[in-house]
């Protein structure tokens, strides 16, 4: 009977690539994980040329990075505008010639240089003082621009991709003082939709943009900057505050814009100058955009600031208004009354003949703060609703009971919220919209501060304007606004700041460095927008990339849907962010890919990790104190466990742990008396401000305890929020508040949000206790990742694989405790481990020497470990037969045998027999 050994060949396992048709380019998607910033290979000696994302300011002294690649790599869909960064640092001062890349007909390039502003006071501590990147430039293609020596100047590219470009990679080459660089454009295989998903309400002075370009009226000039200066905001997926100017309904107060004749009919006579044909124009888009409008409008507004003050007209349609017509007459059938109220009516009938009710608002007051605004507006909106219910009201506060429960005004109604971000709740929001059919929007404020982010602070980093677009769509907030979009009273150039923030009251700049006028026409007629402007746009688009990831849907509250999930990887809570740009901008492109159909899912991405987050998970125990201070004790031991002392300290990538907000007024507390030396140490904010800490661990299972509160103290408004979870939710402390809870960590890093605006919380301690049910020493999210392992019993010491490695050591080593053989390489890991080699890398595993001798019918397999390399293997032995060389699992005749056994004989009844020895079982 003749006898054929089988020779296994082991193959290595490469990763696993998304399969696409054939017509499909994969060069653009074959590393999920790719860098943007690197050296280009096209440097000179007298040229360092480099490249960067968007979301990455470049000053003048930033370093020029070490990696090094030959190539810039953006990525859009169809009609979408995306960004890129090429900087030079040249060796002398010099000029350099620009010349922008030219990809074919339906993909357009506008160049900019970066420029910068001097800060002189820092809005926060996330600013930095001296020269910062914002003004962006306008360049036209071939201009000549001065560069200094040993210094960065940015040039910033906008690629404008039409909805008729042919998906798949396109290059051309950016030049810059005659170096040429190839730009690889990868067109994904869908567009961004023409409909602006985000309404928004940006104040912009138009009057300003006439005066600073010296454009004259009213003819053929007048109009084509009326014309730009809305494309521009629509371009950039934004609505002017008010869209239809130099037209419109009404006039500030709500009076009549339009002819009104008091018996309850409106008339237009006034052409483009009027209401009828600018809405036709701006709002349907007849002539404009392609056929596309703005998606809403303010067709009505108060006049000034304090919502108690009645802003009507004081005279209309024959009548005067006195204090009897407002709400503390609580009179709406007054001559006065009666009259606007008709007027009301009047108008909501009016725009729905027009077919614009849906998208219009009557913006009836600004930041009510006292029982008078409260009352006032209630009453007011209460009145209104009677007369026109169907005209949509806005108030710019957060949704608040004083106006929406008011005990006296029952019928108040509010349709839009518009809550500054850093008093936003969505727990109400929510309530509001399931319940009652009105939405929120958010703006900001130089009083949005850090934790929260705000995408128009200047000295911000510049990834904060790119989180909007994915804190609305998390938050199912329907829109933002902004107040002042290009207030050039004071030269931005020159003089940043306002009410101690820099950027506030601009994110457009004057077309001149000195803030005077510029010739008709002498700038090509371009606008000078800013990096934070920029990266709003690009935010907005990352919107309708979640949009059409969710079946071109919006979200809605209370339901999950597909594009949550990559939401949660970028915004993490109210004031808790994934800062990282490349991460950002990584998963885009496989959500791009992902809509586009050129892979059938989003793969997940790992962060950078700090070394703690990327080790096996334990326990943490942190003590909040000055770390110089009391207590004193090194190590610091309460209860059998150190405690990591920790301090006021900005967050910290290589330290892997900080704070988040403003530092200005933070305190230590070490109190002479407590129930230990844990609760005697206190933390705080001395002027109640907001703060967010983050503590980069591995993801797990935890139980979280946290304790707020002072000796001998009664603090009434402590607020702790760990992972979402309200711990301590406005409550008093007397003396302490001590609470537990169990939470999961899936982005390795723990954040608690700390602290309500102008009230004291009093922290102490936090312990973060991994979560071990069968206390065997291996965490339960560990073991409930395999299924040879049970969280409920000690099984820390078992050897199921019969690898040579116990389960608590496999877990060590990131080895699978269930899979002899973890990295498929032929050898079982503890074989690996105990020998040097890595049981994670197939490429070091050493095969068996064997040798097999015939005795009549019986076979007998020989490994000897006294031949190499069998000396440097050992385990467990496993002997397969099969009459197929395809062996299994369930081919296995002998084993497990015995570290030192050295051969095993068998009498197989084959008559072609196929052997396989291993020291790992086959899986």
């Amino acid at each position: 009977m003749p006898l054929i050994i089988f020779v296994m060949i082991i193959l290595l396992i490469q990763p696993i690539t998304p399969v696409v048709s054939a017509d499909q380019n994969t060069s653009s998607i074959d590393n999920w994980e790719q860098d943007y910033t690197y050296r280009l290979e096209q440097s000179t000696a007298s040229y360092e040329m480099w490249t960067t994302l968007p979301s990455e300011r470049v000053f003048k002294d930033s370093a020029v990075p070490v990696d090094t690649g030959s190539e810039v790599k953006v990525y859009a869909a169809r009609n979408e505008y995306e960004p890129f960064q090429v900087v030079l640092k040249p060796t002398i001062s010099t000029a350099v010639t620009v010349i922008s890349p030219d990809f074919g007909p339906g993909i357009e390039v506008e160049i900019y240089q970066v420029k910068y502003v001097y800060i002189s006071q820092t809005s926060d501590n996330l600013g930095r003082l001296g020269d910062y990147p914002d003004p962006l430039w306008p360049l036209e293609s071939g201009s000549s621009v001065s560069v200094s020596a040993g210094e960065n100047t940015a040039f910033w590219f906008n690629l404008a991709v039409s909805h008729n470009v042919v998906c798949g990679d396109y290059t051309a080459m950016v030049q810059i003082a005659g170096i040429s660089v190839p730009v690889r454009l990868h067109v994904f295989d869908f567009a961004i939709p023409d409909e602006l998903h985000v309404l928004s309400q940006m104040n912009a002075n138009f009057n300003e943009v006439l005066t600073r370009y010296s454009v004259p009226c009213c003819d053929t000039e007048y109009w084509y900057y009326v014309d730009s200066f809305k494309q521009f905001f629509i371009d950039h997926r934004l609505t002017p505050k008010g869209p239809l100017w130099p037209g419109g309904l009404t006039s500030n107060g709500g009076g009549p814009f339009i002819d009104y004749d008091c018996g309850g009919n409106l008339s237009d006579p006034h052409g483009i100058w009027g209401f009828v044909q600018p809405a036709d124009k701006y709002l349907n888009g007849n002539g404009f955009n392609e056929g596309i409008g703005f998606p809403c409008s303010m067709a009505a507004t108060f006049q000034d600031n304090d919502p108690s003050t009645d802003q009507r007209p004081s005279l209309f349609c024959g009548q005067t208004r006195s204090a009897m017509d407002w709400y503390t007459g609580n009179n709406p059938n007054t001559p006065y009354n009666q009259k606007w109220f008709e007027y009301m009516s009047t108008i909501e009938a009016y725009l729905t003949s027009y077919g614009y009710l849906d998208r219009s608002y009557y913006y009836l007051a600004n930041e009510p703060q006292d029982q008078a605004d409260y009352d006032a507006v209630a009453w007011y909106s209460q009145e209104l609703k009677i007369a026109a219910p169907g005209w949509k009201l806005m108030v710019s506060e957060e949704p608040k009971p004083e106006i929406y429960a008011h005990p006296t005004y029952t019928g108040s109604k509010i349709d839009i919220w518009l809550a500054v971000l850093n008093n936003y709740d969505p727990v109400i929001s929510y309530e509001r919209e399931l319940n009652h059919a009105e939405t929120t929007w958010v703006y900001f404020l130089h009083g949005t501060r850090p934790p929260y982010f705000n995408p128009i602070t200047l000295d911000h980093p510049g990834i904060e304007s790119k989180f909007i677009g994915w804190f609305l769509w998390k938050y199912r907030v329907r829109g933002m606004a902004y107040y002042s979009m290009n207030n050039w009273n004071i030269n931005p150039w020159t003089n940043p700041m306002t009410d101690g923030h820099n950027g506030d009251t601009f994110m457009l700049y004057p077309p001149s460095e000195d803030n005077t006028d510029i010739p008709y026409g002498s700038n090509n007629h371009r606008f000078v927008p800013s990096i934070r402007f920029e990266l709003m746009r690009d935010s907005l688009e990352d919107y309708e990339y979640l949009f059409v990831l969710n079946d071109f849907s919006q979200p809605i509250v209370g339901l999950a849907n597909p594009a949550d999930l990559q939401a949660d990887k970028i915004i993490k809570g109210l004031t808790s962010y994934t800062r990282n740009s490349e991460f950002m901008y990584n998963l885009r492109r496989l959500i791009g890919l992902k809509n586009g159909g050129e892979i059938d899912q989003i793969p997940d991405l790992d962060l950078p990790l700090h070394p703690r987050a990327a080790a096996s998970p334990t326990s943490y125990y942190l003590n909040f104190q000055d770390p110089i201070g009391q207590p004193t004790a090194e190590p610091l031991i309460v209860n059998g466990h150190e405690y990591q002392k920790i301090g006021w300290s900005d967050y910290n990538e290589t330290v892997g742990l900080g704070w988040y907000g403003d530092m200005a007024h933070v305190m230590y507390q070490w109190l002479s008396n407590g129930p230990n030396p844990l609760q005697r140490s206190v933390i705080y904010d001395d002027w109640g401000r907001q703060k967010t800490f983050d503590f980069d661990l591995p993801n797990c299972s935890y139980q979280v305890t946290v304790s707020v509160g002072w000796q001998g103290g009664n603090y009434l408004h402590n607020k702790i929020w760990i992972e979402g979870i309200p711990f301590i939710d406005d409550e008093a402390s007397n003396p302490y508040l001590v609470r537990t809870n169990d939470l999961s960590i899936t982005d390795y890093m723990l954040t608690m949000e700390m602290g309500i605006f102008d009230e004291y919380t009093m922290l102490n301690y936090l312990d973060i206790v991994v979560i071990d049910s069968d206390m065997d020493g291996m965490p339960d999210c560990q073991e409930n990742n395999f299924t040879c392992l049970d969280p409920d019993v000690d099984d820390a010491g078992l050897d199921p694989d019969y690898d040579y490695l116990i389960n608590a050591d496999e877990l060590l080593q990131k080895t699978d405790p269930c899979l002899g053989d973890s990295d498929a390489g032929g050898e079982n890991d503890g074989s690996e481990l105990h020998h040097g080699r890595d049981p994670l890398n197939p490429q070091d595993d050493l095969d068996l020497t064997l040798k097999l001798t015939r005795l009549g019918t019986t076979i007998t397999l020989i490994w000897d470990q006294n031949w190499p390399p069998n000396s440097s293997i050992e385990g467990y032995y496993f002997v397969y037969r099969s009459t197929s060389p395809e062996l299994s699992a369930s081919d296995m005749i002998y084993g497990p045998l015995p570290n030192g056994t050295e051969q095993q004989a068998d009498d197989p009844d084959c008559d072609i027999c196929y052997y396989l020895v291993r020291n790992s079982l086959l899986p």
